[in-house]
């Protein structure tokens, strides 16, 4: 699978956040759990200078090892990296205490020269990893506005946390040219790409051979029988009563439904890459 899709806005987003990096303390790096190593945006890397906070967000869509294990491969080298579910009430608490260890250095040197602490935080990853969710719980309410689907944030759009600390929310921000199937693949399942741009049922057949290769109970226990790309999206129409006009089974609304189930946690705890991968 093979993506070309890269927006206008998304071109003006990149110019934008290497201008803002350069007044920025630290950055919090936002990467979807369920696919973490496609979440990395190789524009970012020769962008960012200052200390960066990986955020595993969405912790609560894979299991606790899957997390775990992510958090151990990107702490390599005093990095920071923090597991959270936006959502969750203590998120904020991890979310200032991983920002306050990275920036530890500069909150020193403001003591020293006796500035009050002032942390200004830019906010990064591609599109619907949760960025805006995290901002508003770091806020403590709903400053920014947020969806479970990319593009939602078109602006670049400062927060203020406290008198500490701001952060600064980017749009969802894809590289220009995604060639690696895999990664495409894990972009589009977990919706940081629009699904207007997509061939879904050709999207759902690859999600039925990574679930299969992961665990063949996964489809059984939601569909009530194994299914394989070849027969699936038959299968899943006729067990959901989805027929097209002429009365055949619909398989593009069972694509459809397969995907959702999959975004929507109703399939289990998945996650479509390992850090011992």
């Amino acid at each position: 699978m093979e993506i070309n899709w890269f927006p206008g806005h998304m071109a003006k987003s990149t110019r934008e956040i290497e201008s803002n990096l350069k007044v920025a303390d630290c950055v919090l790096y936002v990467l979807d759990c369920r696919a973490v190593r496609s979440c990395f945006n190789p524009a970012f890397d020769a962008m960012i200078n200052v200390p960066i906070v990986y955020v595993l967000n969405k912790s609560d869509t894979v299991s606790p090892e899957t997390a775990d294990g992510w958090i151990k491969r990107l702490s390599e080298k005093n990095n920071i990296a923090v597991a959270v579910d936006g959502t969750d009430s203590v998120c904020r608490k991890k979310l200032l205490a991983a920002i306050g260890k990275a920036c530890s250095d500069t909150i020193e040197k403001q003591r020293r020269r006796g500035i009050n602490t002032h942390i200004r935080a830019v906010v990064v990853g591609v599109p619907n990893t949760g960025k805006s969710t995290l901002i508003n719980s770091l806020c403590g309410r709903s400053r920014l506005t947020t969806g479970n689907r990319a593009g939602v944030t078109r602006t670049s759009q400062w927060a203020r946390v406290d008198s500490t600390l701001d952060v600064l929310d980017t749009p969802g921000t894809l590289y220009p040219k995604i060639t690696e199937r895999k990664i495409g693949e894990n972009l589009a399942l977990i919706g940081s790409i629009k699904d207007e741009v997509l061939d879904v049922s050709e999207l759902a057949a690859a999600l039925i051979n990574r679930l299969n290769g992961i665990d063949k109970g996964i489809l059984k226990k939601r569909y009530g029988t194994e299914i394989s790309a070849e027969n699936g999206l038959a299968v899943i129409a006729v067990s959901r009563g989805f027929k097209a006009r002429g009365g055949e089974w619909d398989t593009e609304r069972a694509a459809s439904a397969l995907v959702d189930d999959f975004r929507k946690g109703r399939l289990g705890k998945i996650g479509l890459e390992q850090a011992h991968d």
